[in-house]
């Protein structure tokens, strides 16, 4: 297992730190103004760039930013991995593939269809907890950001 758990353990920025962050960089990198990155600003493969827009609208706002900060700390590797391993072409991997024991490949194959795909990887990760608890965290602060905005009306 050690193909998986070897993969690129940085540390993730606290949340705060991550959202002026990722601001800094909408202002950096905003060609058409519209306070989000499009694939062609954030210069990213189209692949990566579509587990950032989870909602589609082909644009990465910031709160898209800041959840997937931490996941690229898995995901980008995860499809590094991949790309080296996977022999038949097929986006998957096989025990044989990883070069781990059919025993510690399971562990891997939620759905135990004998192949691994991206979020399998990912969720097999040594950083996957800490990354569910910070987005945890990151929604704790947009649920505050959101609640700041608003205007309770009430007659």
């Amino acid at each position: 297992m050690s193909n998986i758990s070897n993969i690129n353990n940085q540390l993730i920025p606290n949340p705060g730190h991550l959202n002026k962050l990722t601001v800094n960089m909408i202002k950096d990198k905003d060609a058409d103004g519209d306070n989000a990155l499009n694939v062609k600003e954030l210069g990213l493969p189209e692949d990566i760039f579509t587990k950032i827009d989870t909602d589609g609208d082909g644009n990465a706002s910031r709160d898209e930013l800041n959840i997937y900060y931490p996941i690229s700390k898995t995901d980008i590797p995860t499809l590094h991995l991949i790309k080296n391993k996977d022999t038949d072409g097929d986006k998957l991997l096989t025990a044989e593939e990883l070069g781990i024991a059919k025993e510690d490949f399971s562990r891997i194959d939620t759905n135990s269809d004998g192949k691994t795909d991206r979020d399998e990887l990912n969720a097999a990760h040594p950083l996957s907890a800490q990354i569910t608890s910070h987005k945890n965290i990151l929604d704790m602060y947009k649920d505050k950001e959101d609640s700041h905005n608003s205007i309770d009306v009430t007659a």
